[in-house]
């Protein structure tokens, strides 16, 4: 089969196209279509795909174009399935869903721009991007970038935006590359489709793109997160620019009037909440401590000695570990005391504490435990912890734990 003749290559604001059907297939579980020709981008190179409407001009027939697949040259149109395909040889018109396309436009115009930006700025060249309907990033080759270098690169690329430089895209031949500075290499042969803005960026790209820079509009980075070794850098460009700064201020507005304070005032007033928070949380967690003390105190008294020794058994369900064996030491600090205390949050958990004048081992305690509900463990003869595979043995567990302590 031809390689499909793709018209947003001259031309990315033509939306609608007339072409004739070459194959009818079925491609992930859904009826496809290839043109001689097509108007509809392919996701690809970051990009995802366009969508739109396939019609049968005599019928009005029409079939929502729900994604666009390229293999091997050839541009398949997947259609949402119930309706019967037009046969080859079929003549249909296309429709390109045009706030989508211009949308993701913008998006790779202005990631061009602002990859030229990181370079010439930070010397931080781009190694992959991605854009989605929700979000655009790129991955950035360095450790580390600061927060100056970040809203100097945004100045940069925004500076360029606004000069209205003219985006031009063309292919050339192997020897017209070498006469070019480009960004990265190509990872294809042969001619080459570039991309270049003014002068400042020069990509081999085959998505589509605005004629002039300024039509992006504006470029606004979001945040940025190291991964894998390099920066993440989240971004948007037109229209987005717009839809993230209307949610950020509705979030900003909506927290000040929940604070009782001006959107200015916010910053303040997070940092006093966040202090009085951070002094609850230690009044608390010292009550717990006097608390969790006073109960142990409590258990120790309630179990009747034997031979000398209190062998006190807990569980404390969704109790995490360090407040078993905070509880466990204490109850390990009294007279004879032994502690056999069972919790944890994701799994189950086994803390053993002896004193000293007890005379047990907490290790051979637990590996008692842990003989009849599996799992493993260790420490010293004052103070042991393990974890429990069989969580339903538990109770059978106990027994042998307590057995071995007496």
């Amino acid at each position: 089969m031809e390689a499909t003749r793709r018209l947003y290559y001259d031309n990315s604001y033509l939306t609608e196209f007339t072409a004739q059907v070459v194959a009818v297939a079925e491609r992930d579980n859904q009826p496809a279509l290839a043109l001689d020709c097509s108007a509809f981008y392919p996701e690809g190179g970051g990009q995802p795909a366009d969508r739109g409407w396939l019609a049968e001009p005599v019928s009005g027939q029409r079939w929502p174009v729900v994604d666009v697949q390229g293999d091997d040259g050839v541009v398949w149109h997947l259609l949402a399935a119930g309706q019967p395909l037009p046969p080859i040889g079929a003549t249909v018109t296309g429709q390109i869903d045009w706030a989508r396309r211009f949308d993701h436009m913008q998006q790779h115009c202005g990631q061009h721009i602002l990859s030229a930006a990181f370079i010439t700025v930070c010397n931080a060249p781009t190694a992959s991007f991605h854009l989605s309907e929700r979000s655009v990033t790129i991955d950035l080759a360095v450790a580390g970038l600061d927060e100056d270098q970040i809203w100097a690169a945004e100045t940069w690329a925004n500076a360029a935006v606004w000069q209205n430089l003219p985006v031009q895209a063309r292919f050339v031949t192997p020897a017209e590359l070498t006469q070019i500075p480009l960004r990265k290499p190509p990872a294809v042969s042969g001619d080459v489709r570039v991309v270049s803005i003014g002068d400042i960026d020069h990509s081999a790209c085959g998505g589509t793109h605005p004629a002039r820079s300024g039509e992006v509009g504006a470029i606004a980075v979001l945040g940025w997160t190291r991964q894998r070794g390099m920066i993440r850098v989240e971004f948007a460009c037109g229209n987005r620019v717009i839809a993230a700064l209307r949610a950020r201020d509705a979030a900003a507005r909506a927290a000040a009037a929940t604070l009782s304070v001006s959107w200015a005032e916010l910053p303040e007033a997070v940092n006093r909440l966040r202090a009085a928070q951070q002094a609850l949380q230690r009044e608390l967690t010292q009550t717990q401590r006097d608390l969790d003390a006073l109960r142990a105190a409590q258990w120790y008294e309630q179990t009747p000695p034997v031979n000398g020794k209190r062998v006190v058994t807990v569980t404390l369900p969704g109790v995490g570990i360090e407040r078993l064996r905070a509880i466990a030491g204490q109850i390990a600090g009294l007279p004879g005391g032994i502690a056999i205390v069972v919790g944890g949050i994701d799994q189950s958990q086994v803390v053993v504490a002896c004193a000293e004048d007890s005379g047990a081992d907490a290790r051979a305690i637990l590996a008692a435990g842990t003989a009849v509900a599996g799992g493993r463990g260790g420490g010293t003869a004052r103070l042991a912890q393990g974890g429990v595979s069989q969580p339903a043995a538990l109770s059978e567990a106990m027994t042998a734990m307590v057995e071995r302590a007496r």
